[in-house]
């Protein structure tokens, strides 16, 4: 492990916080959820898996996981530090501060909310995520500071410094490195809010040149090209030197400000899906601030933030940089800060060029975020009816009228209950689901019999959450198992798996498993009007994706269509709305 790197643990353990109990492990033999590997179930294809687990040496794996299971999932990187972060990372807007502060200053009181949020969190005075009484795994909420995606020997990584007083500023496509030392006490919210003054006029007096670009624009490209592209750039010293230096950053922040969203969600969409020149997705936690003092943060998920952590992580830095106090004469106030290193590069243009055309390939112009204003939690609880499985009632409804097929809808579902643990899916298009939908497009509907499927309908997602949180899946298992070979061992046990699977292809016996609808609804803070990828079009789902959040009174969606899903973002959200009422209209009782 390199010197300034602090750990190599994904889940960081901070003393002060309880550990969440482990996650129980299933029985050696327990095939239950062979299906997730796209595994048909068969007496004969569970025999093929238990022969291939024998051989391989699973039996004596599995029999010791109870005691190396902590350590493994502290450390295994099971998403593989994928960088394509467009299709990966996430947005999330902030309310406005009432102070009307200028983007100067909002930028300087985030920062100071970040660096306060630190500080809470290693002393562990941020208080624990709770579910009623148990306590949640508090492990990913430091993934947010001095952390990063770096290519190494080839090959893509998680990377978690020590330094907390260096910050990124990205302006005008330009890249500069603020030493900032201890906010708060060494630096004044005065000084940072002249010295990003002072940083975006010099990009705006001196902007890129004709053959200059920003290597912000090649973080935007697909895994498959930044990798060999990174790794390129560092057969240049000057270029090397430049990268070991970003990746020592707290956080990144992003002055857009030559735009001035009028909105949330068009705040949103110009983080999420433009400016990629004035971007370090490598960077776990981006601040973007716009010209009219609105910001957003985004979050890579490939640094293992996900939904829940980012939202929250979001917020807490909001709250924290309402309570920074600045001067009046801030703007007038010198900098006093050590002069801010500007990196410079030497970029082929035809890894620009590339980027580019791969970024562009996933950019979607049309609206993206929407509200539905006369539904909300309120109608639901009203009807004594749980808010998130209707609407996947409603949003299957929509998915067979759209596409002519019960489409399969996978729900992200938190195991932050457990150790370590981050998120799994559930098939929520279970056949109860399917039993109501068909009965709701049939000819004739009683909404007495249609209530009584619906509630079947409802009960069956509980269960199908309920068993996606009962233990360690087996994919989860088999990748713990991969991650704990190395070098040669690691790729004779991949060979061979993949010729097991090669041969129950060939049987028919098994079939890759392909995403259809993918969904995630986070906590919901009200300081966070959007969260999602908006403007993003997805290339690992068939039809489409999208975050949605039911509030009191009303239903924020942001739909992200897959790369061939040609129906329109307006006619999903028009057709979803609809069926929302239908829903509604049948858990009303007959007069």
């Amino acid at each position: 492990m390199d010197t300034t790197e602090r750990t190599e643990d994904i889940f960081e353990h901070i003393d002060g916080y309880q550990k969440p109990a482990l996650i129980p492990i299933p029985e050696y033999g327990d095939l239950s959820t062979i299906t997730e590997l796209g595994v048909k179930p068969s007496r004969f294809s569970e025999a093929v898996v238990q022969a291939a687990m024998a051989i391989m040496g699973f039996k004596s794996f599995q029999q010791q996981l109870p005691h190396t299971l902590e350590s493994l999932l502290r450390r295994s990187n099971l998403r593989g530090a994928g960088l394509f972060a467009p299709i990966i990372s996430a947005t999330t807007t902030l309310d406005d501060d009432p102070r009307e502060l200028n983007a100067y200053e909002r930028a300087a009181t985030l920062l100071f909310g970040a660096r306060s949020l630190y500080d809470d969190l290693r002393s562990a005075s941020l208080p624990q995520d709770m579910y009623k009484e148990r306590v949640l795994e508090m492990g990913q909420y430091p993934n947010l500071f001095s952390t990063s995606l770096i290519v190494e020997n080839k090959s893509a990584r998680i990377y978690k410094s020590k330094n907390v007083s260096q910050v990124t500023v990205l302006a005008g496509g330009r890249i500069y490195l603020l030493q900032v030392g201890k906010l708060g006490t060494d630096t004044s919210l005065e000084q940072l809010s002249s010295a990003l003054k002072n940083l975006h006029t010099s990009s705006v007096q001196n902007p890129l040149k004709e053959g200059e670009y920003s290597p912000g624009i090649l973080t935007c490209a697909s895994h498959a090209s930044q990798v060999p592209m990174f790794t390129r750039l560092q057969e240049d010293d000057n270029n090397r030197n430049s990268l070991l230096t970003l990746r020592d950053s707290f956080v990144t922040v992003c002055l857009d400000l030559e735009s001035e969203p009028s909105s949330s969600a068009e705040a949103a969409k110009l983080a999420q899906s433009t400016n990629g020149d004035n971007r370090w997705h490598h960077s776990s936690f981006q601040l973007v601030v716009f010209g009219n003092a609105k910001a957003c943060t985004i979050c890579n998920f490939n640094a293992y933030v996900d939904g829940n952590a980012m939202a929250r992580g979001s917020v807490e830095v909001h709250r924290r940089a309402l309570l920074a106090p600045l001067s009046k004469d801030s703007q007038d106030e010198p900098s006093g800060l050590p002069q801010a290193e500007e990196l410079t590069w030497r970029i082929p243009p035809e890894f620009v060029e590339r980027a580019r055309e791969e970024f562009k390939s996933v950019t979607d112009d049309q609206k993206a975020t929407f509200e539905i204003g006369h539904i909300g939690r309120g109608n639901f609880k009203e009807l004594n009816i749980p808010a998130v499985p209707a609407f996947i009632l409603a949003l299957q409804l929509t998915a067979r009228h759209l596409t002519g097929e019960m489409a399969k809808i996978s729900q992200f579902l938190s195991l932050s209950a457990y150790r370590c643990m981050d998120l799994t899916f559930a098939d929520v298009t279970t056949p109860e689901v399917s039993r109501f939908v068909e009965y709701m497009d049939g000819d004739e509907v009683d909404r007495s019999q249609a209530r009584s499927f619906m509630q079947e309908a409802i009960d069956s997602q509980t269960r199908a959450a309920r068993d996606e949180r009962r233990q360690l899946s087996f994919s989860k298992m088999l990748g713990l198992f991969m991650y704990s070979k190395k070098g040669f061992p690691r790729m004779l046990t991949g060979l061979f798996l993949g010729l097991t699977i090669m041969f129950l292809k060939l049987l028919g016996m098994y079939r890759s498993p392909e995403t259809e609808i993918l969904v995630s609804h986070p906590t919901i803070y009200p300081e966070v009007d959007v969260i999602g990828r908006p403007g993003i079009r997805l290339p690992y789902v068939k039809y489409f994706s999208l975050h949605y959040q039911i509030m009191a009174d009303k239903i924020v969606i942001t739909p992200m269509p897959g790369v061939t899903w040609e129906v329109s973002n307006q006619v999903l959200v028009d057709e979803l709305e609809k069926n929302l009422e239908q829903i509604l209209w049948v858990a009303e009782e007959d007069n």
